[in-house]
């Protein structure tokens, strides 16, 4: 026994104290969003639109939601969607003008809709090129 070497435990015990610090590294860097960011993640958690009403005008068939884009940036609006209060989707809406959301600005995106009757609950669904999904507070139709 007196002839097996080991490390002295000093050395051990610095040894341990290095790996518990790149390990509390490695997860602060994941819990922070850094790792998100360096890999290319997280882009449409950076988008920040906040739907403040809509309006449907229901003999022209059109729907204008007042949208804010209150993060940093340029927002592209690149689809609308329509859905009843079960959440089903409506037979269609287009977006026609107001894609664009600058930063800091009430803007209004509008579209035109069909498939929404009188007194009916419906939300409105914009989505972004980054993937962001921004939701309407629910209306009810006139």
């Amino acid at each position: 026994m007196k002839n097996r070497k080991a490390i002295s435990p000093i050395f051990a015990t610095l040894i341990l104290i290095a790996i518990a610090v790149i390990a509390g590294v490695v997860v602060y860097a994941f819990t922070s969003g850094t790792l998100a960011t360096m890999t290319g993640g997280g882009t449409a958690a950076q988008e920040k639109v906040t739907v403040q009403a809509v309006q449907y005008a229901k003999g022209a068939l059109t729907i204008s939601v007042f949208a804010e884009n209150t993060g940093t940036g340029t927002v592209t609006v690149n689809g609308m969607l329509s859905k009843d209060s079960s959440g089903n989707p409506l037979q269609s809406a287009t977006l026609t003008s107001g894609t664009a959301l600058d930063s800091g600005v009430l803007q209004t995106v509008v579209g035109t809709v069909t498939g929404i009757t009188s007194n009916t609950a419906f939300t409105v669904t914009l989505s972004t090129t980054k993937g962001g999904i921004f939701v309407s507070p629910s209306q009810v139709a006139p």
